[in-house]
């Protein structure tokens, strides 16, 4: 016979919450919502930075193909990225060679 120490452990807190007062399933209920709560900032963080990283080496794809003298409609076309964006990029690489050459 395998014991399953999964299904044991839960009983058994199973059974420990059962004998707490009032006031420590309400402490043990705000911690277990705390925990979740930090998780879900965790998991909010990684994804804007997942996000952010995309975006990134989108921005990074778009100043190659522009130093590579790429239409802006093809580009747009191929990062997902608005004809607006690109012009933004297009001129921040235009400033940006001019603050090189200064």
């Amino acid at each position: 016979m395998t014991i399953n120490y999964d299904k044991v452990n839960k009983a058994v807190n199973f059974w420990m919450e059962l004998n707490l007062s009032q006031e420590e399933v309400i402490a043990y209920l705000s911690r277990i919502k705390y925990i979740l709560d930090e998780e879900a900032k965790l998991d909010d963080v990684k994804h804007m930075a997942e996000q952010k990283g995309k975006e990134e080496a989108k921005e990074e794809i778009v100043n190659n193909l522009l130093v590579n003298n790429m239409d802006i409609d093809f580009i747009s076309k191929i990062t997902g990225l608005s004809m607006e964006r690109i012009e933004e990029i297009k001129e921040g690489l235009i400033q940006n060679n001019d603050d090189q050459l200064r």
